[in-house]
Formats: C-alpha cells, structure tokens, sequence
C-alpha cells in the first residue's frame, strides 16, 4: 500500500465520523424543534378552533357542527377530532385518513408520535364543550424527512470538498515521493531515464540525489558491459579492418544455415585491387580500400537474412538463404562493380581487379564441402571473361523462381493450404513460455517449408500478404481453443517497416485483447538495426496493447546491442553462431557476455537448436534462461484446425 493511501484512509475515517457525528447532531436538533413547533401549532389550532366553534354551540345542530368540524380539521391537519357538547349530552367526531409521503421504514422509526390535545370551550357562566384533537405525524415525518435529506445532501457535499482539497494538497505534497518511487520502481526493472528534479524538501532531496547517482552508475555498467559484450563478440567474430564477420563468424553462419535448411547461395569474390593497394600506397592505405570496399558491399547488396564475411586477406564471401540463381547472379555483378569504382579512386590498370565465385546449393551438404566448391568456382571464375562462375545442380533439382514461389503463396492463401507445427521452449521449473509457430505450404503430396520461399517473397515485397494470413488464423485458433498457446510468430522484414500493416496489426491487436499474453511476434534483429523507426511503431503497437515480442538472431549484427535499452523486448533468441561450439572457451566467454548483457535488463535468453543434456547444461551456466529444440518437446504437424491436439 502506497503511503498517500495509508495517510488517506485515516483521514478519510475521522472525516466520516465527524460527517456522521454532525449530520446527527443538526438532525437531532431539527426535530426537537419539529416537535415544539408542531405543539405549539397544535395549541393555536385548537383554541382557534374552539373559538370558530362557540357562536354554534349556542343552537346546536349535529350535522352543521359535523361539517364544521371536518373543515377545521383538514385545516389544521388532524387526524382526529371530537367535540363534546357537556349540556346535551352530544358528541361530534371526525377521522381523517393519513396521507403517506414519506418511507415506510422512516416512520417505523417513531421519531413523531401522534400529539392529543383538548380544549374546553366555555362562555361567560359556564363550560359548554370540550374539544378533543389528535395530529396526524405525517406532516411532521414529511418535514422531518426533508430536513434530513437537506443535512445530508449538504454535509455529503462539504465531506466531498473538504476530501477532494485533502486528496489535492496530499497529491502535491507526496508528488516528488510519487515521481522517487516511480523511478525506484523503473530501476528494479533496469530501465534508465533523464535526472530527477530536486525536490524541495531536504530530506527527499537526498534520496533524489541517492537515485540519480545510481541511475547513473547502472546505465554507466549496462554501456560498460554491452562494450564489454561487443569487444569480446568483436575479437571472435570480426574482421579488426572491414568491420565484417571473419572467416569464424561465416563459417558459425554457414553451419547454421546447413542444420537449418541447406538451400540458397554462396559468393566468393577475390580481388587483387587490395594486395596492389598495400604494395604501392601503404598499409593505411589499404586498410582504408578494405573498409570502403566492406562499405560499398554491405549498402549495394540489399537481401532478406544476407550474410557479408572477410573470408581472407582479398577475398569477401557472402551467404544468401533461400535465393533464386537469378538474383544471386545480380548479386555477383554488384559484388565485381564495387570493385570497379574502388579501382578508379585508387588509380589502378588492371584489366580484371576481381572475380566471383557462385554456388546454388539445394541439398544438405557440409561447410568444407561448400567451400572447396566456392574454391573451384572462384577457379573458374578467373579464367572466364566475364569474372563470374556459378556452379549449381542440374535444373531438375532448382528451386522454382520468384513469381513461381508468389503464385503458389496467393494459392495456398485463397485455398488454405497452410499447415503449422509448433515447437515449445521451455523455461524456468521446464514450464512452456511458448510455442513458436513454424509454417508450411501443403499441395497435395508436397510440402513446401517456409524456409523455402520467405527469400523469395520477401524479395517481391509480398511477405506482408503471408504474415497477414498466418497471424489471422492463428488468432482465430487462440480465440476457439483457450487451451492452445502461448504462440509465437516471426515476422518478415516487409512487415516490420511497413505502415499498412502496422495499422492492419494494430486494429487486431485491439480488438482480441483478450489473447494478450497468449500471443508473441518475432522480430529480426535485422530490423531493430537497419529500420529502428518503422520497427519502433510496430513494437510501440504490440506493446501497447500488452502482447508480446522478441528479437530473433539476436547478436548476428556487429551493431551495438543499446537497442536493447530502447525497445526491450520480453526475450532474445541468441544466434546460432553463439550456440553451437560451446567446448571453445573464448566463444562460451563471448555467449556468456553478450546474454548478461540481455539478462541484466530482465530480457529472457533462448538458446535454439538444443539437441543434448550437455549441451543444455552448458548453457544454462552461461546465462541463458530458455531452450528450444529437440530436446525440449517432440514436435507437431497440424494442417488443418480440427487436428489441433497441442498439449502443454
């Protein structure tokens, strides 16, 4: 309980029970005074009855006097009245019936009793009369019933002022204790922001000033150590001169790729333009061609999931998943054209300053293997005299074309022919965190692997039309099966920046609230790094609305990892590269430092593709708090959504 609420509700009692008090006193007060008012009338009532009555009781007429009476005692409001002639032995009366104004349970209260009063009517030799009346208390409860809705209503609204003034002054008073809870409570979560304002009094000025330090002192450790994190991923992963990924990081990548899905492209450029330019201009001069031509590559060459490496002294490979041999043919011409336009700022002659090398792979195979074909394709490649060699399996065995993959995508959209398997990851006490979702095409016989074509559609900017679908049917699941989930589903790079389906996401994230914490998307860390403000909108929009996300290939880009501290993400799934060599002691340092670096934000780490109980166990000592693969949970197919049968 916050302590405006501990200072409120005492407060808050003493009011009421000075409220109650009070109220009761006046109300108490005011019917006293009813009382003595309404018997003082009944005093002037009756002898001005008497009065009226005398000149007619000097001839007596019963019926007269009847009527008489009756009049007086609507007048006067009576209930009962009784008129005694004492010499002829007669007796007039009149009933009147009560009028009910009030609750029955405010008269049960018998605040007003019935008052009878008599009144002897004489003249000046003798007594004539006697008149006898009864009042009738509903006048009376009617009066008493105002007069205390009156103090009520009147006091509730003075209890009401005198509250809201107390809540107002508490509220500035107890604002700067409000706003050094607020930010204590954003540092338990490790999250950082500007200086607090000192406050005025003294002793919370040093509590503020104790916050400040230590907002400072965290935010200067979470930096040190995502430096720390990007210097040890750096000395592992990283060419010191292109600022690419060495031959370690392409290998880590290449493995991944293989264990994954084996189909796509690979070049291999080797130029002699760098050699040359150590030679003849120096070593700051060659390093500067280097970077330029890392440069040059990494803005030319614009591919979903692309993979750019320094294999060697002058040659730059590259790894491209789920490629057609069309576009890998583009890629190798831009690749030869970047050196081109670097041989004409150094000044070089030569007649062919590089060449490349192609493979289109469809099939599993091995990192060695591969790269000896790139080898002998790069062979060829210098031997031609167009500078590039593609080396690819017989057309029977290439994967379809762009438009090829497109078609079949609006097929499998118009005609549902999708299918889904989920695979758990497990964290904490083995408690499921979630399922991620994968897709598949199902034509017939055939099952085509999102794996397959997401190069290909993302290639024609049609990978929104894919993730719009899978995302819809996944919810209405959701909504039919409370059992099913929690369910995560990646997204493609054309969803992340682009603002129509960010407000298509945005309108079916509100309008299915109630699946938040059921529902997580999966962003590239691609995306994070290269459109931070379309990705930004997209996150503020999942976020907004309580649904989850996280950052998939987390570490893969040699960027700083502060991106982090802008968007935190609920978890990170560190790249494979990270994951798979963990005997390497320098590795499992780097895997170690770039996690804490996500655990010390209370972002949850995954480790993917965890196949054995040693590999798990290693991990887990290296900060990494969840694991998917197949050790955690065998995985499911389901195409259609009457076969769903997801355990938890």
């Amino acid at each position: 309980m916050t302590l405006k609420k501990q200072l409120l509700q005492p407060l808050v009692a003493i009011f009421l029970v000075i409220h109650v008090a009070i109220t009761a006193w006046l109300i108490a007060a005011q019917y006293q005074q009813l009382k003595q008012d309404h018997t003082a009338q009944l005093s002037r009532n009756i002898q001005l009855a008497g009065q009226a009555l005398h000149p007619q009781l000097q001839q007596p007429d019963q019926h007269q006097l009847q009527q008489r009476l009756s009049e007086l005692a609507h007048t006067a409001h009576w209930q009962n009245a009784q008129l005694e002639l004492l010499a002829q032995e007669m007796t007039v009366s009149v009933a009147l019936p009560p009028v009910v104004q009030t609750p029955d349970w405010f008269r049960a209260l018998d605040f007003f009793p019935s008052q009878t009063q008599s009144y002897l009517i004489a003249d000046h030799k003798s007594l004539v009369a006697r008149l006898t009346v009864s009042t009738d208390p509903q006048l009376l409860y009617l009066h008493g019933w105002q007069a205390a809705s009156n103090a009520l209503l009147s006091l509730t609204f003075s209890l009401i002022l005198a509250l809201s003034t107390l809540y107002l002054v508490l509220h500035h008073q107890l604002k700067p204790l409000h706003l050094l809870a607020t930010r204590a409570d954003a540092l338990l979560r490790n999250q950082f922001g500007a200086p607090l304002a000192l406050p005025a009094p003294s002793d919370l000025k040093q509590v503020a000033k104790a916050i400040n330090h230590v907002t400072v002192q965290l935010e200067k450790n979470f930096k040190s150590q995502a430096k720390e994190a990007m210097k040890l991923r750096e000395q592992v992963y990283r060419d010191q001169v292109s600022g690419m990924g060495n031959r370690s990081f392409f290998i880590s990548q290449l493995n991944s790729w293989l264990a994954n899905s084996a189909k796509g492209g690979l070049a291999l450029m080797k130029t002699s333009l760098i050699d040359e330019c150590y030679r003849q201009h120096g070593f700051t001069a060659g390093d500067q061609l280097v970077r330029d031509i890392a440069d040059e590559l990494n803005e030319a060459i614009i591919y979903s999931d692309l993979t750019l490496a320094r294999l060697s002294y002058d040659e730059f490979a590259l790894l491209a998943p789920d490629i057609s041999q069309e576009k890998l043919s583009e890629i190798g011409q831009v690749m030869l054209s970047v050196v081109t336009q670097q041989q004409t700022r150094v000044g070089s002659q030569q007649a062919a300053p590089a060449h490349v090398g192609l493979i289109l792979n469809h099939q599993a195979s091995s990192a060695s293997t591969l790269l000896t074909q790139l080898d002998n394709a790069l062979s060829q490649a210098a031997q031609s005299s167009q500078l590039i060699a593609l080396m690819s399996e017989p057309a029977s065995q290439v994967a379809m074309g762009k438009q090829q993959w497109k078609s079949l995508l609006i097929e499998a959209i118009d005609n549902d022919l999708f299918s889904y398997r989920f695979q758990p990851v497990i964290a904490g006490q083995q408690e499921i965190y979630h399922h991620e979702v994968f897709s598949a095409i199902q034509k017939g016989d055939q099952l085509y692997a999102a794996s397959q074509f997401l190069g290909a559609i993302e290639d024609l900017g049609v990978g929104t039309l894919f993730d719009r679908h899978v995302i819809a049917q996944l919810v209405n699941r959701l909504n039919a099966d409370p059992q099913l989930g929690p369910l995560s589903i990646n997204l493609t790079n054309n969803s992340t920046c682009d603002p129509a389906f960010i407000h298509w996401l945005n309108k079916l994230l509100d309008n299915n609230q109630a699946l938040a914490g059921r529902l997580f998307f999966e962003i590239s860390e691609s995306s994070f790094i290269h459109q931070p403000d379309a990705t930004s909108l997209l996150c503020a929009a999942i976020r907004f609305y309580q649904f989850g996300f996280g950052v998939d290939n987390y570490g893969r880009h040699f960027k700083s990892l502060d991106y982090l501290t802008d968007f935190r993400p609920n978890y990170v799934k560190i790249d494979f590269a990270y994951t798979h060599q963990l005997n390497d002691p320098t590795k499992s340092q780097v895997l170690s430092s770039i996690s804490r670096t996500a655990h010390s934000l209370d972002i949850m780490t995954i480790a993917t593709r965890v196949e054995t109980e040693t590999q798990l166990e290693r991990l887990s000592e290296l900060f990494v708090d969840g694991f998917q693969g197949f050790i955690t949970q065998p995985q499911r197919r389901f195409s259609k959504p009457s076969q769903i049968m997801l355990s938890s």
